[in-house]
């Protein structure tokens, strides 16, 4: 509730409290009435009971005629000095003595509820209203007990006080009017006085609560201009006090929360920037680690190459030489034969013990063995000589699938059957395509980690019991001016919410010691940063996993590479 409402209604509360008054005020009026009238009675009644025992004692030999004669001029001379009506009854309610002379010595009768019978016999003084024609609202009696002065109730005085209530009774209204047209001008007063009141008190306090909101809202340049001299002027003045102290810290807590700001983005950019570089070098200390590996491995194979292939040509160049020889002298044992059929029994002995007849079916068979041994360690030779590259380390025309049939060979023994684990079969899908400028040792380092990854993925596939014939799946074909491989697997796939992170430095699915996570991401880089190409992965889970590999045919010569960028990691 307003202060302005509890003004109002505290005025209106005194107005009506002073009506209230008035009319108990009119109230007692009626009662002093009352008990004015009363004590009159009783004074007559106390004036006519001396009045009757003085006459019993002096006059004793007087009349009842005498007395009653006496006691009737009595009544007469106390209407007269008085203006009241009066009436003296017996013990019996005979009418002694009467205003009227008429109604003297007759019963009273007007006493329906017994009012002045039950006086005489209590002494209890009682009002009550005698109905008349000429008052509509009855004419006003009260009863007192008439004693002498021994205390003996000889009867009863009656006497009206109806003129006396009136009397009261207008003086009653002519309060209450008064009363309440004092109350109605306080509540008027009232009405004015709160109605000035509010606009003097609660027209700042209604500032003030405005100004207050919009502090709270955060519109700290608010100020209330209320120049009383009184206590909610001082209130004003303090309330300005804190908006320009609140204003100045906030504007304290904005500088340092800017500075705060500027310095933490400083440091989140040097933590970035510190992050990034961890990165790098950590990336580059893999590369270089990888790198040596794979320097090392290059000298390696193209040590073991050299030194194979050294004696595997003399052995391969002379089975030829063996061959002939071999077959010019089977010619000759077999007309020996012809020529000579009964031998020399030293001869005959020899020829049984030696069986030359196997001999001479076995032996060619034994050289064809012997060349198709040395033709295929001529081919893995030649394979590592491929797969290594190392002396095809600058950007030349190669043949892809060259590389990839070299990259299969340096990988037969893991897609041979093994730990009850069938032969992973791999189906070539080769189309027509030209040899293309590359960088040949980085491309077959691509397909050998593509490769892995897939044979990781269905091993993995088939210990779960979930691929029963793993198959890998390699097409080749031009679109345009690009060259498309296509390497497949039908392992169960990679879920999506991974794919976008394939291809991410140091990410890896496989447990730990089995890869850096590097080996798709330096792929990448191969292809797209080296080539000018792509490299996407196409999978959904329980259909397998296909690396799609675009190069262009011609692409402009690049940058020259760095000896990190020569020996890439070959797994992932």
């Amino acid at each position: 509730m307003k202060i302005s409402q509890k003004l109002i209604l505290g005025i209106l509360g005194m107005a009506t409290l002073s009506g209230i008054i008035g009319v108990i005020s009119a109230n007692q009026q009626l009662k002093i009435a009352k008990y004015l009238a009363q004590q009159e009675a009783e004074e007559v009644a106390g004036l006519l009971g001396y009045f009757v025992s003085h006459e019993l004692e002096n006059h004793k030999m007087r009349s009842q005629d005498r007395m009653l004669a006496h006691l009737q001029e009595h009544v007469q001379s106390l209407h007269k000095q008085r203006q009241r009506d009066l009436e003296i009854v017996d013990r019996n309610k005979i009418i002694l003595a009467d205003v009227v002379t008429e109604d003297i010595g007759t019963r009273l009768d007007r006493d329906r509820n017994n009012e002045v019978g039950k006086t005489i016999q209590d002494g209890i003084p009682r009002t009550y209203i005698e109905g008349s024609p000429e008052y509509p609202n009855g004419i006003q009696l009260i009863a007192v007990p008439f004693k002498t002065n021994d205390g003996e109730t000889m009867g009863a005085v009656i006497l009206e006080y109806t003129p006396l209530y009136k009397a009261a009774l207008a003086t009653a209204y002519k309060n209450i009017v008064v009363t309440s047209i004092i109350s109605l001008g306080c509540g008027i007063f009232a009405l004015v006085v709160g109605y000035l009141l509010s606009r003097s008190i609660s027209k700042p306090i209604k500032q003030l609560q405005e100004a207050v909101m919009n502090l709270a809202e955060g519109k700290l340049d608010t100020r209330v201009n209320i120049r009383s001299q009184d206590e909610i002027g001082e209130l004003a003045s303090s309330f300005n006090k804190m908006a320009d102290d609140l204003q100045y810290s906030r504007d304290e807590l904005v500088n340092a929360n800017e500075q705060l700001r500027d310095e933490i983005s400083e440091r989140l950019q040097a933590e970035a920037e510190l992050q990034q570089v961890l990165k790098d070098l950590k990336k580059t200390q893999i590369q270089l680690i990888q790198s040596e590996k794979m320097s090392s491995l290059g000298q390696l194979v193209a040590g073991v190459a050299h030194e194979i292939n050294n004696p595997v040509n003399f052995i391969y160049g002379n089975l030829q030489h063996t061959d002939d020889y071999t077959q010019q002298l089977l010619l000759l044992i077999k007309l020996y034969q012809n020529h000579y059929p009964n031998p020399e029994p030293e001869i005959k002995n020899a020829n049984a013990e030696a069986d030359i007849e196997y001999l001479t079916e076995d032996l060619p068979k034994m050289l064809t063995s012997m060349k198709m041994g040395a033709k295929r360690i001529r081919e893995i030779v030649l394979s590592l000589r491929i797969f290594s590259r190392l002396d095809e380390a600058e950007f030349k025309t190669a043949d892809l699938h060259e590389g990839i049939d070299s990259t299969l060979l340096i990988l037969q023994h893991r897609l041979k059957p093994q730990n009850n684990r069938p032969e992973i079969k791999v189906v070539k899908e080769y189309g027509e395509i030209p040899q293309i400028q590359c960088f040949a040792g980085q491309m077959n380092q691509v397909f050998m980690n593509l490769l892995t990854n897939a044979i990781d993925a269905l091993e993995d596939c088939f210990q779960k019991e979930l691929c029963p014939n793993p198959l890998i799946r390699i097409s080749s074909e031009q679109v345009n001016e690009n060259v498309i491989i296509r390497i497949a697997d039908n392992g169960i796939g990679i879920p999506e919410k991974i794919q976008s992170r394939l291809f991410d430095p140091f990410f890896t699915t496989k447990p730990v010691g089995k890869g850096a996570g590097m080996g798709l991401s330096i792929s990448y880089q191969i292809i797209t940063g080296k080539h000018g190409g792509s490299l996407q992965c196409i999978s959904s889970p329980g259909q397998g996993a296909e690396f799609i590999i675009t190069i262009p045919i011609r692409v402009g010569k690049p940058a020259q590479l760095s000896i990190c960028d020569r020996h890439v990691s070959i797994t992932g």
